[in-house]
């Protein structure tokens, strides 16, 4: 098993972030590389469960995706897939600046014996893939924060 932990200062509050972060969609495989398949399968206020396709140094892996809702601070991510478990916690804390710091934390936990050992040299890949997804995550819902707050602000 091997971890990730990653923090960033996000420029919208923390309701904004929450709402915005938890909104899946099939469409989320248009904001970042790896995830090229997502398909909703049930959606309740306090859980959604969906199966993800992700293809990361040409393999092809599947995962089916608990996702918990704890409004409006954290929700958890469980992944369950033939190569890979991993459960990822994200919270997040309201700045006096009206940004928000979100902490994110992945265990990971490789299934299948080549897979374990080839974990301590996939690591540093995996995480530069996260990082990269992360950012294109904030980067998009930053702009939609600022076009949304001109909405507001022309009604």
């Amino acid at each position: 098993m091997f971890e990730i932990s990653l923090a960033y200062k996000i420029k919208a509050n923390k309701e904004f972030v929450f709402d915005w972060w938890t909104d899946l969609t099939p469409e989320d495989t248009l904001l970042v590389k790896p995830l090229k398949k997502r398909e909703i399968i049930s959606r309740t206020p306090s859980l959604i469960v969906l199966r993800d396709e992700e293809k990361m140094y040409f393999k092809t892996m599947k995962f089916y995706v608990r996702v918990s809702l704890e409004r409006p601070n954290q929700w958890i991510s469980e992944y369950d897939g033939t190569d890979a478990k991993a459960k990822s916690e994200y919270i997040l804390k309201s700045e006096e600046d009206g940004s928000t710091t979100l902490s994110y934390h992945t265990a990971i936990e490789p299934k299948g014996s080549l897979t374990r050992i080839m974990s301590p040299i996939v690591k540093p890949f995996v995480k530069r893939i996260f990082s990269g997804e992360m950012k294109v995550f904030i980067r998009t819902l930053e702009i939609d924060y600022r076009a949304m707050q001109r909405n507001s602000q022309k009604s």
